[in-house]
């Protein structure tokens, strides 16, 4: 228990910021005002002698802590907590009350007028929230600096507060608030003129007049904004015939804005006995630029027009539509272009970009996207222009590298803002910036938004699908990055144009009309109905997705095991059974870029079925129209159907099940029913289907067969369609479904009649020119080394002899050998290490020989001469040097020289994954020892392959290579080599507690998965 004279004699319960300094250190401070403005703060009641409260802190409690504030009989205030903070100190808690009665003291003082209530909050904000500092002018007439004590602002700074009245808002700060919330005040400010008033002499100094007269920006005018003249003491006759020539008698400026203003401003520049407020001049130049802007702009959009839509350095001819929107976002600089998804944003973002490239100069424009979308940017930004663009991405000593390429375009993901700010800011200092899809961004006061309003950029590009009307309160932070002045401060905002009830939560929305008014300067939107005849009959669009750890594992692993049979396929063709198996493979891995649940049927959810998510909110409940979900899988349509019902979507799904008699109830239900916005099918229920009524389609996967793509695609764009179509196909990231497109997209001819694709069939069937196709896309280049082999191959997948490579040396096999060779691989397939043949006859060297594998040969002999050897046999023979009657064989099969180079995993990767997965079995039986020498084994074998080692370093050379290679050369980072050398600490270690073990298997996971 500790005590302490009350500071205040009317409430002694009542703190500012100053007087709990006197009772607790800053860290007591800052936390306790961390957990009130958390709402930590459950309870609270008074007496007249006693404050009670009740304070949540999971971190020391499971129940409520309980602070007691008792005034004693002495007049001392004595503070009681059950933390264990112990005595000699008031602890955060203690401190979070009174703060909670501060604040609850002060609401219950009355309700006040919008504009009152506003500054209320910031009077209240400025006395807890701030301190500051006299830099001049004392004791109250000059300059103050400011800066917050704590809150989860990620970047704290500090302002500069000019304090020129302490009884009428005719002040300034630096902070953005001030500049945006036309009150005339600030948290800043108050905490100024907080301070100043408990100045032991402010009594004597409150009601003297300012010292010099001031002009400053006046906001309590019913005219408002004005600029405002306080003339305050006598001055000489020379200043005041000046300011009457100026400024009425009220104070009032009343010349013409803003020549006039400048022109008196350069009249007293010299001038230490008047203030110039830095408002003021703000205003006049904010004046000044947007009369310049007006007539920039008009200018721009004149010549972007008369290019009658073929832009220099464009390589498209633009719609007139987008002739208008280019010149609307280079001549307005700074602008909110927010036309229906599929009118083309993005090429007149680059159009505009182009041109501001070509004549105002700028030289780097920085993308910001979701992830899914950089790949079609960068793409985009190739095919319309000649100029080069970089993709962020990777670790920060990559992405630094990155941000210093001489490229025009640098696109990035809203996720790395956060990250690479100072980089951003440092080195890339864009002189444009571009947001795509940000209203995808759910909460636009997060820390990225915060980031994003902290990148100092000429000119902004916003861009966003989003109906107006549907989205106040992210367009309110939009339009922070567009031009802050336009909607005001958050709170008039909030009062002209929301309805809500009691509690503050948002009804509905009203006076759109002025809003469109007032947004119509920097935001255009067009929906297709405007510009439907202009527009093309099909919009195509690809978006790239991210695959999880989960799909990506079963992907790989699939495509590996069918770059070992395409290998297979390059020397000698594939026997009915391998195609079989390279297909399943093949659509194993197709399966895992939908969802890893198709494969394994337990994981949920995908990120392609989030993407789509997002598309309907956009297409359906934001534009109000119907789409057509496609996908080859009937178990993906079931996905999507669970989220669609999540989303309260109507629907109806299509499938090879639902009888025929009942299919045109569906598309009648689609075509009519208002409730019913999507229409979900497989291609293989989906035949002649005629849904014109939907306005995008969606496909979640790539058909091997063109064919069914366009069949899928012509379901919406057909006779009859009366509006243009967006046809978008989600394709995952780094995979084979980008190769299956690439040959949609390129080599249609070759695939005519390809493939039999039935959704609930794991094999399907595949023509000839289609298997010439997938083995030359699959199999490695001719001078690829050596690889490790898959781990489960079965026999029929075993590497055989290279019959074109042989040929030169050898006769030409004849059929019966073929036969017999293909014999022995069925029977033993990984087991044969060679295979010879001389004077008409096979050897074939396994790893044993049994009576099993004896009659094997005798059977094959029948059909030509065939003889069983094993290694040992083999070793002796070939002591005999020439006298061995393998001396003049040709070679046709071995293992150690032959193996495929396969496109999975390295084979240290695979040791890595082996040893983690070891590592968990044994975590899970309860051997520690054991399963920290696998982890350390799985982090060494990861480190090898990054380095291009052939073996992983041991645990004892790991510490002088990690600091003299491994990180000078950035193959490690220094978190990465931390966590290398924390694994060797531990094995040396007799015992390691649990709870490291399970951080140290979550850290190794997430170490060989980058």
């Amino acid at each position: 228990m500790t005590s302490h004279t009350p500071p205040d004699d009317r409430d002694p319960f009542l703190f500012d910021h100053e007087a709990l300094q006197q009772i607790a250190d800053r860290g007591a401070i800052n936390q306790g005002l961390l957990f009130f403005k958390e709402n930590r703060v459950i309870s609270l009641d008074r007496d007249e002698t006693s404050l009670w409260a009740q304070v949540e802190d999971e971190d020391r409690s499971d129940f409520p802590l309980d602070v007691e504030i008792e005034i004693g009989a002495d007049g001392n205030s004595h503070y009681h907590c059950n933390c264990d903070d112990g005595a000699d100190c008031i602890c955060s808690h203690t401190v979070a009350a009174l703060y909670a009665y501060a604040d609850q003291r002060e609401t219950a003082e009355g309700i006040l007028s919008a504009t009152d209530t506003a500054i209320s909050d910031r009077i209240k904000r400025g006395k807890s929230e701030v301190t500051v500092k006299a830099e001049s002018g004392e004791p109250w007439f000059g300059g103050w600096t400011a800066a917050s004590i704590a809150g989860k602002n990620p970047f704290p700074r500090q302002y500069r507060v000019t304090i020129r009245s302490l009884h009428k808002r005719a002040n300034f700060c630096s902070c953005p608030d001030f500049a945006n919330n036309q009150l005339g005040t600030c948290k800043h400010i108050e905490a100024a003129l907080h301070k100043i008033r408990k100045h032991p002499e402010y009594h004597q100094f409150k009601d003297k007049p300012a010292p010099i007269p001031y002009v400053y920006l006046a906001w309590d005018r019913p005219q408002a904004p004005m600029l405002s003249l306080h003339r305050g003491q006598a001055m000489d006759e020379d200043l005041s015939r000046l300011l009457d020539d100026y400024f009425t008698p009220s104070g009032d400026f009343s010349g013409r804005m803003p020549e006039d203003f400048l022109r008196f401003t350069a009249l007293v520049e010299d001038r230490d006995d008047v203030h110039i407020g830095e408002d003021a001049l703000n205003w006049a130049h904010q004046l000044t630029a947007e009369a310049s802007q007006q007539l920039r702009s008009a200018e721009i959009l004149r010549q972007i027009e008369n290019s009658r839509g073929k832009l220099p350095g464009i390589n498209a001819r633009l719609y007139p539509y987008q002739i208008q929107g280019t010149g609307f976002l280079a001549g307005t600089g700074r602008a909110l272009l927010a036309d229906d998804m599929g009118l083309g944003k993005t090429l007149q973002a680059i159009s505009a970009a182009v041109w501001l490239k070509a004549h105002d100069n700028i030289r780097t424009v920085m993308i910001v996207c979701p992830a899914s979308l950089k790949q079609q940017w960068a793409r985009e930004i190739a095919k319309f222009t000649d100029l080069q663009s970089q993709i962020i991405q990777g670790p920060p000593p990559k992405r630094g590298v990155q941000y210093r390429r001489e490229k025009t375009f640098f696109i990035i993901n809203y996720e790395l803002i956060l990250r690479d700010l100072s980089m951003i800011n440092e080195i890339l200092r864009p002189d444009l910036i571009i947001l795509d899809e940000a209203q995808r961004i759910k909460n636009w006061r997060t820390k990225i938004a915060t980031a994003i309003k902290l990148i100092p950029t000429r000119y902004a590009f916003v861009l966003t699908g989003t109906p107006l009307e549907n989205r106040l309160e992210d367009l309110y932070s939009l339009m922070q990055v567009v031009d802050p002045k336009i909607l005001g401060p958050l709170w008039r905002y909030m009062v002209d144009f929301h309805v809500t009830d009691e509690r503050g939560k948002v009804l509905g929305y009203r006076n759109l009309s002025v809003l469109r008014k007032r947004l119509a300067p920097v935001m255009l939107r067009r929906d297709r109905g405007i510009v439907s005849d202009q527009l093309p009959e099909r919009i195509v669009q690809r978006l790239d997705v991210p695959m999880t750890a989960k799909q990506r594992e079963i992907h790989d692993d699939a495509m590996a095991k069918a770059g070992q049979l395409a290998t297979i396929a390059k020397k000698r063709p594939l026997t009915p059974t391998e195609q079989n198996r390279l297909i399943a493979a093949l659509q194993q891995a197709r399966m895992a870029c939908n969802a890893a649940g198709l494969v394994d049927k337990e994981t949920k959810g995908s990120p392609k079925l989030d993407e789509m998510a997002d598309l309907l909110d956009e297409i359906c409940i934001q534009s109000g129209l119907k789409a057509v979900v496609f996908s080859g899988w009937e178990l993906m349509t079931q996905m999507v159907e669970r989220r669609l019902r999540k989303m309260g979507l109507g629907y109806v799904r299509l499938h090879g099940g639902v009888p025929t008699a009942k299919r045109g109830e569906l598309m009648d239900r689609f075509r009519d029913d208002d409730g019913v916005q999507v229409f979900i099918s497989t291609d293989a229920g989906g035949v002649g289907l005629n849904l014109q009524s939907g306005s995008a389609l969606i496909n979640l996967d790539v058909p091997w067969n063109p064919a069914v793509l366009e069949q899928r695609n012509a379901r919406i764009h057909r006779l009859g369609q009366k509006r243009s179509v967006q046809i978008i196909t989600l394709v995952a990231a780094a995979s084979y479904e980008e190769q299956v497109l690439s040959l949609v997209n390129t080599k249609q001819n070759l695939f005519d009649n390809v493939v039999k694709e039935d959704a609930t069939e794991d094999v399907v069937g595949v023509s000839k020119k289609m298997l010439d196709t997938l083995i030359e896309e699959l199999a490695p280049p001719k001078d690829a080394g050596p690889a490790e082999p898959l781990e489960e191959v079965e026999p029929a997948e075993v590497q055989p002899f290279d019959m074109d490579q042989r040929e030169s040396k050898a006769r030409p096999l004849d059929e019966a050998m073929r036969d017999c060779i293909k014999g022995l691989q069925e029977a033993f397939g990984l087991r044969i290490e060679r295979i010879f043949g001389s004077q008409g006859s096979l050897i074939a060297v396994i790893d044993r020989i049994d009576g099993e594998a004896e009659q094997v040969a005798i059977d094959l002999s029948k059909k030509f001469p065939v003889a069983l050897i094993d290694l040992m046999t083999l070793s002796s023979l070939n002591r005999l040097g020439a006298a061995s009657p393998l001396a003049q064989v040709q070679t046709y099969f071995d293992a150690k020289q032959d193996q495929p180079a396969v496109g999975g995993p390295s084979r240290l990767a695979t040791m890595a994954e082996e040893k983690f997965n070891g590592a968990k079995l044994l975590m899970d039986q309860g051997l520690h020892t054991s399963a920290l020498e696998l982890l350390l084994s799985a982090q060494l074998a990861t480190a090898a392959d990054r380095a291009g080692l052939d073996i992983p370093k041991t645990a004892a050379e790991a510490g002088v290579w990690v600091y003299s290679e491994a990180i000078p050369k950035e193959i490690l980072t220094q978190e990465e080599a931390g966590l290398i050398m924390q694994a060797v600490g531990l094995a040396q270690a007799p015992t390691v507690p649990e709870v490291l073990m399970e951080q140290l298997v979550k850290d190794t996971a997430s170490f060989i998965a980058q």
